[in-house]
Parts: C-alpha cells; sequence; structure tokens
C-alpha cells in the first residue's frame, strides 16, 4: 500500500491550481484579514527556510492562493446593485421573462430575467404568471426588511449568492401585460409538477415537492424538527445523493440490458456505454430541482466522471471534484458563498477521504470471504463514511442550526435504505407517472405519504448536542484543532501526536470556556417593532421579553430568534421577564419555554384574559410590588403597575439592571403618565442607557423624563416611520443625547468596562471579520475602533 494514498494529487498542478482557488475565493468573500493572511504565509516561508528545503508544491500553492485571494477580493469588494442604487424607492417598469413560478409558504415566488437588471425574484399572493411568459411589469424597488442579528444572513449577499440580483416588490394594482412565448421551455415541465402537487396536501405534497422540486416550505413543520434532530434533513434536500440514487438505478438496469445485445460483441466496455445512457437520468433530477447548486455540481462532478472513463483516463476523484468547484465558480463566482453549494462541496469531500480511510486502514483487517464478516465489514465501511462526512460538515451544520445531531452515522445506516430504494426513485417515478395518469399518481402519492407518516415514527436516536460557547468560537476551535494536528503530523510519526493534540485542542478548548464563561453583556436584538434582550451575566442568562408572534400559521420566534438563542450557546434561561401581555413582547414566550429550560418567568400583576392571546401554558409569576433581585454581580429592580388598569401599554413591569456602575432602563411600553407617576413614588433613577419605551413613541417621554433619566445614550427597538417618532426624536436631539435604532444598526451589543462601556452595532459587526469570527472576545478584551464609547457619569 502506498505510503502517501490519502494526499498522493496534492503535488499535482491542477489539485495545486483548484484547491487555491477555491481556498482564495473563499477567505476573500467572507474578507478575511489580508495582513494576517501576508503574516501566515510569510511565517511559513520562514520556517521552511530555517528548517526545510524541500517544500516546493506547498509554497507554489500558497503563492496561487495568495493570487486568487486578491482577484476574489476585488472581485466581492462591492456587493450592490448598481442599477437598483440608481432607483431607490422608485418604480421600475421592467420587461422581464418570466423563469420559475414556485410555492412559497402562503404565495409564490417568481424568478424574473431582465436585460437592465438581471435575474431577479418577487413574491405574489396567487398565480399570475408562468414560466415563459414576457411581460411588462410595474415593481418597487424594494427596502428589506431583514433582520440584523447574530449568525444571521444579509439578505443582498444571500440573493447574490444564489445568483439573484435583487427581490423586488410586485405592484399588481398597477397592472401588467404578457406575451406567451411558445417555443419549448424547460422550467414549464417542473411548472406542470408544481401545478400536479398542489392538487395533494399535507405529508404527499410536501414530499413530491421537496423530493422531486426542491421546494420545502410546504413540508410538515413537525417532520422537519425530527428530521434535524435525526440528523437525517440532508435527505430532503435535493443534492448530489438523490442524483446518484436515480443515476445508480438506470446504470444498473442498462448494464443488465447491454449483455443481452450485440453490443457486448464489439469489445468496448459496457460500464462507459452504461455510465452514457444512464447520464440523462441525473440531469432529469437536475431540471426538477430547479438547477439548486448541489445538484449541480453533482451533475457536473459525474459528467467529468463520465468523460474520464470514455477517454480511459483512471481520474482521481479528488481532482475531478475540485476541477468541478472551479469550472463552476469560474462562471458563478458568488456561489462561493452559497451554503447549500459549500455542504455538497465539503460533503461529497468526505465521503472521498473517508472512502480512501478504509481503503487505506480498514479494508483488509476483516477478511472478506466469509458472508457474515463481508456484511459486518460493509456495514461499517458505511458507518466510517457517514461519520467522515458529519466530521467535514460540522462546522457548517453547527453555523446553521447552533446544534450538532450527533447520531448521524447511526441513524444513515438505518435511513438510507429508505430514502434510496423508496420515497426518492418513487417520488420520481410518481412525478413522471403524473404527466401519462394523474390519477393514478394522486393515489400513489398519497400511499407514499402514509408510509411515510409510518417511516417518522421509527425511533431513530434524537441526540443533538449544543456548545455553551457561541458557535463563532465553536468554529474557531475546529479549524485551531485541525490546523494543530496538521502541525503535528509534520513532526511527529507515530501515536504520540493524536495523544499531545487531544490535549492542545482540550486545553485550547476549556480556555475559550473560561474567558467566555466571564463575559457580561447585554444583547438587543433587532426583532422589527417588538422587544427581546438577553444579558449575559457569566454562566447564567436572563431574558427580558420574547419577541413577536403574530401569525397562527408562521411561528416568527422559531425562524428568527431561536436559532440566534442556539447559536449563543443559551441552554438554560435563568430568569424571563415579560414587560407585559403584547404579542410583539411576549409572543415567543411559549416557543421559547419549549426549546430552552427557564428557571423562572415573571411578569406584572397582568389580569389572566390579556393572557389568552400569547397561547402560553403556565402564565408568568405575577410581580405585585417594587423588588429586587441579585444574580450574580447583577442587581435587577422591578416596578410594576398598578391593578386595575386601563391602558395595558402603560402598566408594563419596568425593569432597571445594575452591574458595575453601569444601569440600563427597559421600561416596555410606558408612556408619559406611568413615567410622571413613577417619579412621585421615587421610582425613577438616572441611568447610563435607556431602551425607548414603546419603541420610541411620540407619548413616551418628554423633557422632564429626559431630564430625570439623564441618559448618556438611547437604545430603540423599533422599525417604521413612526417607530421612533419625529417628535421623540427631537426630544433627544435637543438634550443632545446620541440614539440609535435596530432598525438602523441591527442588534446592539452592550459590554461594560471599569470606566466606560461600548455601545456595538451588528451592521457593523459583520463587516469586520475579526469582530465576527471573535465575538465577544472582540471587543471585550481587543477593542479597536470597533464601537462607540461612552463614559460612565460617575467618571465626569
Amino acid at each position: 500500500m502506498e505510503k502517501h494514498y490519502l494526499v498522493k494529487e496534492v503535488k499535482t498542478p491542477i489539485f495545486i491550481l483548484t484547491s487555491s482557488f477555491i481556498l482564495g475565493f473563499f477567505l476573500s468573500f467572507y474578507k478575511f484579514p489580508f495582513l494576517i493572511l501576508i503574516f501566515f504565509i510569510l511565517g511559513y516561508f520562514v520556517f521552511i527556510f530555517l528548517f526545510y528545503k524541500n517544500r516546493y508544491f506547498l509554497s507554489l500553492w500558497l503563492g496561487f492562493l495568495l493570487i486568487f485571494y486578491l482577484i476574489g477580493y476585488f472581485h466581492f469588494k462591492n456587493l450592490k446593485n448598481s442599477y437598483l442604487n440608481q432607483h431607490k424607492a422608485e418604480k421600475i417598469e421592467l420587461l422581464a421573462t418570466i423563469e420559475k413560478v414556485e410555492p412559497y409558504y402562503y404565495g409564490y415566488l417568481n424568478t424574473a430575467f431582465s436585460a437592465s437588471l438581471g435575474k431577479f425574484i418577487f413574491k405574489t399572493d396567487k398565480k399570475y404568471f408562468f414560466p415563459g411568459q414576457r411581460c411588462l411589469i410595474t415593481f418597487q424597488n424594494k427596502e428589506y426588511q431583514e433582520y440584523f442579528n447574530p449568525f444571521s444572513f444579509e439578505k443582498e449577499t444571500s440573493l447574490l449568492v444564489k445568483g439573484i440580483e435583487a427581490e423586488l416588490k410586485f405592484l399588481k394594482e398597477k397592472g401588467f401585460v404578457c406575451e406567451e412565448n411558445k417555443n419549448f421551455n424547460l422550467e414549464r415541465i417542473r411548472y406542470k409538477l408544481f401545478n400536479f402537487s398542489e392538487k395533494l396536501s399535507g405529508t404527499a405534497k410536501g414530499l413530491i415537492q421537496a423530493l422531486v422540486l426542491g421546494v420545502e416550505y410546504n413540508f410538515p413543520e413537525e417532520y422537519k424538527e425530527k428530521l434535524k434532530d435525526q440528523g437525517l434533513y440532508h435527505q430532503l434536500a435535493i443534492s448530489g445523493f438523490n442524483l446518484a440514487v436515480l443515476f445508480g438505478i438506470f446504470y444498473k438496469i442498462f448494464y443488465h440490458l447491454l449483455k443481452f445485445t450485440p453490443l457486448i460483441k464489439i469489445g468496448y466496455p459496457l460500464q462507459n456505454i452504461s455510465y452514457l445512457l444512464a447520464l440523462p437520468s441525473a440531469f432529469l433530477i437536475l431540471l426538477l430541482s430547479g438547477f439548486c447548486p448541489p445538484a449541480f455540481r453533482a451533475f457536473i462532478f459525474l459528467s467529468l466522471f463520465i468523460i474520464s472513463k470514455l477517454f480511459f483516463r483512471n481520474t482521481s476523484s479528488l481532482i475531478l471534484l475540485f476541477l468541478t468547484a472551479s469550472l463552476i465558480l469560474i462562471f458563478q463566482p458568488y456561489l462561493i458563498g452559497n451554503l447549500s453549494f459549500q455542504l455538497s462541496f465539503v460533503a461529497t469531500l468526505g465521503l472521498i477521504i473517508g472512502d480512501r480511510i478504509f481503503k487505506t486502514y480498514f479494508k483488509e483487517l476483516i477478511s472478506t470471504s466469509n458472508t457474515i464478516l463481508k456484511s459486518i465489514n460493509y456495514f461499517f465501511y458505511l458507518f466510517l463514511l457517514s461519520f467522515i462526512v458529519s466530521l467535514f460538515v460540522f462546522p457548517f451544520i453547527i453555523y446553521i442550526n447552533g446544534t450538532f445531531p450527533l447520531a448521524t452515522p447511526i441513524n444513515n445506516l438505518i435511513a438510507t435504505f429508505f430514502w434510496s430504494f423508496i420515497f426518492i426513485p418513487f417520488s420520481i417515478f410518481i412525478a413522471l407517472l403524473s404527466f401519462l395518469n394523474e390519477n393514478i399518481a394522486l393515489n400513489l402519492a398519497n400511499i407514499l405519504a402514509k408510509v411515510f407518516d409510518y417511516y417518522i415514527k421509527i425511533p431513530f436516536f434524537e441526540w443533538t448536542y449544543k456548545f455553551k460557547v457561541p458557535i463563532n468560537l465553536v468554529i474557531l476551535f475546529t479549524i485551531f484543532s485541525l490546523l494543530i494536528f496538521i502541525a503535528l503530523s509534520h513532526f511527529i510519526k507515530n501515536y504520540k501526536k493524536y495523544l499531545l493534540w487531544c490535549l492542545i485542542s482540550l486545553i485550547f478548548y476549556l480556555s475559550i470556556y473560561y474567558f467566555y464563561e466571564k463575559t457580561f453583556y447585554i444583547l438587543i436584538f433587532d426583532v422589527g417593532r417588538a422587544s427581546a434582550n438577553l444579558i449575559k451575566n457569566k454562566d447564567s442568562f436572563i431574558l427580558i421579553d420574547t419577541g413577536p408572534n403574530y401569525l397562527k400559521d408562521f411561528n416568527w420566534t422559531k425562524v428568527y430568534l431561536l436559532p440566534v438563542l442556539d447559536k449563543l450557546g443559551v441552554e438554560v434561561i435563568d430568569l424571563a421577564i415579560i414587560s407585559h401581555p403584547d404579542l410583539d413582547h411576549s409572543g415567543g414566550l411559549e416557543t421559547l419555554k419549549e426549546n430552552f429550560y427557564m428557571k423562572k418567568v415573571i411578569s406584572g400583576n397582568f389580569d389572566p384574559e390579556n393572557w389568552k392571546k400569547t397561547n402560553i401554558l403556565i402564565l408568568p409569576d405575577p410581580i405585585k410590588n417594587p423588588e429586587a433581585l441579585k444574580i450574580k454581580d447583577a442587581e435587577i429592580f422591578l416596578f410594576p403597575g398598578k391593578m386595575p388598569y386601563e391602558d395595558l401599554n402603560r402598566e408594563s413591569l419596568v425593569v432597571y439592571i445594575e452591574y458595575k456602575g453601569l444601569t440600563i432602563l427597559f421600561p416596555g411600553d410606558i408612556d408619559k403618565i406611568r413615567f410622571y407617576r413613577m417619579k412621585e413614588k421615587g421610582e425613577i433613577f438616572p441611568v447610563e442607557i435607556l431602551v425607548s419605551p414603546h419603541h420610541g413613541s411620540k407619548y413616551s417621554i418628554d423633557e422632564n423624563i429626559i431630564n430625570w433619566l439623564n441618559p448618556k445614550v438611547v437604545l430603540t427597538s423599533g422599525r417604521g416611520s413612526n417607530f421612533p417618532h419625529q417628535e421623540y426624536l427631537k426630544v433627544l436631539e435637543r438634550f443632545n443625547k446620541p440614539q440609535f435604532s435596530t432598525e438602523r444598526v441591527g442588534a446592539i451589543f452592550i459590554f461594560p468596562k471599569d470606566d466606560y462601556y461600548l455601545i456595538c452595532f451588528e451592521r457593523e459587526k459583520k463587516k469586520n471579520f475579526l469582530f465576527s469570527a471573535l465575538f465577544p472576545f472582540v471587543p471585550l478584551y481587543f477593542e479597536d475602533e470597533f464601537c462607540r464609547k461612552f463614559e460612565y457619569h460617575k467618571n465626569l
């Protein structure tokens, strides 16, 4: 066995070019600091000069990496769409070709192309368009109402990495004119399948749309959650796996049939002919998926593989993978930031490496002459592949979900049979059958759905792990651990390197955990015109309000707030304080209680009738009189409103937080009348930071209130033209009080220091790699100029 079998391609020119190209573009897209990259490269060359003389190939690779990084840096420098910048908030009339029409929650998502703008999307409540039409449509340049919270994706960037230039608002009241293009359009096949699937309901509808058409919006939500916990959610998404299943089935069929034809006598390998004949089946998956990035990568990879076989070239699968990704990125460079593309690439890389590890170290360990041992060997091979792939995709899964399913390798062994031989092939068969006999296809789809309903009840392992530190630090630890392992492998060739690697990695992780546990910060989430605030007080968490949840059929908290808390390492909420029962402050309470252990939930003394709209099962403990709590070094002062009350907002539970000189007021939705009443009772104190009452309503403050509170800075969780209101802002301007709104700056962070405190913003954080990668150590331990600095009143 060749000693360096696992890495034999690293010295080939094509691997050096393609791998450095992919990594260089990846680093530049995510704005990895140029100076740090230069530091590492120069440090490596100094090390080589002192200790080694024969690292030519790695030196060449680093040189190309730097070149491609610089190319990517200038290419990705400006992600803005220049056309839309010229038409801000204007009505735009576009002559556009409709490319796709897909279901999207309670409406439809339309993809269109215009020569002046490029590819764009817009939403409609009904099917006004179908693929192939050329239409004159009036749009509004949409100002994105996105939520800028930690680990959230910027809307403009998330569109660009999907090849979409912009999202526009469809103005149906302006009317539109369309003409039908009678030329053949592949997307119309997919559109007809969408029409067929919409005649189904429940699991049947979700299953066909997800496994055939790549649209998961209508898949039952409770099933999605189970698949995520089982680590099997990837089975639901169209990827190279779906393509490989159908391609493999047709390959086997054609290979078997060709043995009975005259072609067996020509001497040309039947495998190659079978590859060619089965390739259209792979293209069918690509077509039905709407040319989604994972399926597109898999199809190009498969095509290159077949070409190499046709020309009798035994090209390495590793080379084919990197060549495939490079060819795609040359024409679609923004795909380097597409998470689906990244996951597909890394998972395939894990499969290749896993296969090599097995063949190098384990293939000969178990005798394959015995049938039972052969079966054990095969199952071990599948388990090893699944385990290696899980390791490779770990940073991406933890970044997407905030938790990591531990049982994926085991569950995959059982579940892959069902997906490979039942759900994926039968879903595709039913979709194709719908063109011939729709009634039979509908009945079969419902039968398949019943099978899936039974399948989902199989007691798979649902072990998930959540780290107690933010996921950016987990990913940092993973990268550091990998680099340490590579470095140790250069110097130590025996088993001792593994022990030393484990020791160094453990020390590094414990150091991260130790310093993070000591941190104190306050996070005001961007939740629109609503309220949700998190206080990290060493190893405890305090939540003030839970954000909105207005719609019965759409769980806002689960989509926007819950993932952020998971990714911040929150497991237990020591205290949840609900200012009052309005849904913009308490709507997410029940969802969060289902996902976190809340030791104590409190609120003001409100009538139980007011809590009915929140659908919570157990009411918060009422605070009837002013109280003071102490959690670690933080003191919490609570001032409830009066009973009975005329105005629910006015009687919000008011919260003061004091931590080592930093004082913050969370007043809920109270107004001026309540402030004056609190002043009479001696419940008003000067504060460093005021969180805007009632999201900056014009009725919430006046000059006297600002004088009493005398805040250094005012922070607003609001959105829209009236929150904060212009009259509210004028009062603050007269007193020269700086005000920052989550609508403008995204989530707001507060870091107290000994003599001053820092106010940081998510929009600014996203622009800086170090701030994002090392949060909250940056800016807590390394300030630089990332945040605004304010001195305490006591220091003036």
